[in-house]
């Protein structure tokens, strides 16, 4: 080989390297610019909920203990950390399907970028399209949930404000409204009582099972093919849109009572169910015989037991 000939090839690989090490940059800085901008797409929703609630976000840097529920089960929630298999499991996988999804992401991103496709610009940019919102659920259901179950399924949005030094009834909507109809009352006696506990500054939390609209409407309070709405409970019974909790299908609201409790420092329950199925797990909510307050019905009259007047 003459020595032309070695320069001309040392050139070529020179030329190569160059061109390979250009192309990697490429690929490096198009990886991260699209990470940037989707993770920025999905924080977004968040910076406009740290905008909206800019006192709680003062209240978390400058005090030291939380001051509302959302504030206290975000705290111990992300406090709490997760050593079983199934869950190291499951966010390995996680990340391994997010970081594919990235790389997907960032492939088909060059792919345009460097035009080398003969399929055409319109089913690339739909295929980046797709992978784009699967990897935008697959986080969104991954911070979902990372969520204590009374904020992830709260549909309007109201638990995570309730104060911690205010002090609060927690509703068993459903069994009130069974002990009414029982009587022939229906929602008067929960009505009633909750306007009693208003009136003494009470914030009302009152949760329903799952199948309180097929209830009321077997029951007749609505007819029949009515559109299920938020509004129907709140006219049947007198109660506000940010007082009602309708727990998931499938699950008993018992459950979403007592972890209330449980975190709420002055609070107690309206009830008049004894939930004896729940006391290994919440003896601390059950220590004495003022955390529930059962309610009577003497004909006409309705009566909240172990409530004094205020």
């Amino acid at each position: 080989m003459t020595a032309n000939e070695r320069e001309e090839r040392l050139r070529t690989m020179e030329s190569a390297a160059r061109r390979f090490r250009a192309l990697g940059k490429r690929c490096l800085t198009g990886f991260l610019n699209t990470y940037k901008a989707f993770q920025a797409l999905i924080d977004f929703p968040e910076l406009l909920g740290y905008v909206s609630s800019n006192s709680i976000y003062m209240r978390n840097t400058l005090a030291s203990k939380p001051v509302t529920l959302g504030e206290l089960l975000t705290n111990n929630f992300d406090s709490q950390p997760s050593t079983n298999a199934g869950s190291w499991i499951g966010r390995t996988l996680l990340n391994l399907a997010n970081l594919s999804l990235l790389a997907s992401i960032s492939a088909l991103l060059l792919w345009l970028f460097l035009g080398e496709t003969d399929l055409g610009m319109a089913p690339v940019l739909i295929l980046l399209a797709t992978v784009a919102v699967l990897w935008w659920l697959l986080n969104r259901s991954a911070r979902t949930h990372k969520q204590h179950f009374l904020l992830r399924n709260d549909r309007q949005g109201f638990m995570r404000e309730l104060r911690l030094d205010e002090k609060t009834a927690v509703f068993d909507g459903s069994n009130i409204y069974h002990l009414g109809h029982k009587h022939g009352l229906d929602a008067q006696p929960l009505g009633e009582v909750v306007d009693l506990l208003r009136s003494q500054r009470y914030r009302i939390v009152c949760f329903f099972d799952a199948n309180i609209f097929y209830t009321l409407g077997k029951h007749g309070a609505f007819s029949s093919g009515t559109r299920h709405s938020l509004a129907m409970l709140e006219s049947i019974f007198g109660l506000k849109k940010d007082e009602i909790y309708v727990v998931p299908s499938g699950v008993q609201a018992d459950k979403y009572i007592l972890e209330c409790l449980n975190y709420l420092p002055i609070s107690f329950a309206v009830s008049n169910d004894k939930y004896r199925d729940y006391a290994h797990k919440y003896p601390s909510v059950m220590k004495d015989n003022l955390w529930r307050k059962g309610v009577k019905i003497s004909g006409d009259e309705i009566k909240l037991l172990q409530h004094r007047i205020q």
